[in-house]
């Protein structure tokens, strides 16, 4: 069986699969805002903890990443959140696929990008009914 990074609704990153990420980013916020004081210096106020975002990049090859990106499309076209696990098997909760963006370099005659440059933005969805991070 061919051993995954993520799983993001089923659409699997893999190195065997062709279609891996490169990078990682995991954002979190403490929910600490700052409150800015006349002559005196700024006073912290915690509003809650905010959700938390991971951002992928990846570099795709030829027709099949151009495929590849489509599908992730198709997933984000949904507008529902994805469950994703890593590749350790840990389910990190539900997200939503906000953002998704590529650049298509030594672009071919008939429209074929030979490399595609890619990056998506997840964000962690949070249900009203079960305020919980990773619910």
């Amino acid at each position: 069986m061919a051993r995954q990074q993520l799983s993001l609704g089923g659409f699997v990153f893999s190195q065997q699969g062709e279609f891996a990420y490169e990078t990682l980013e995991r954002k979190s916020s403490g929910g600490w805002q700052r409150i800015d004081i006349v002559n005196a210096k700024p006073r912290a106020h915690n509003t809650g903890q905010g959700a938390e975002t991971v951002r992928l990049r990846g570099t795709a090859f030829y027709a099949y990443g151009m495929d590849k990106l489509d599908e992730l499309r198709e997933l984000q076209g949904k507008r529902e959140p994805l469950t994703l696990v890593d590749g350790r098997g840990v389910n990190w909760g539900r997200w939503t696929l906000d953002d998704l963006s590529e650049n298509q370099e030594r672009v071919i005659d008939d429209g074929t990008a030979m490399v595609i440059k890619w990056e998506i933005l997840l964000t962690e969805y949070i249900d009203e009914e079960d305020p919980q991070p990773g619910g």
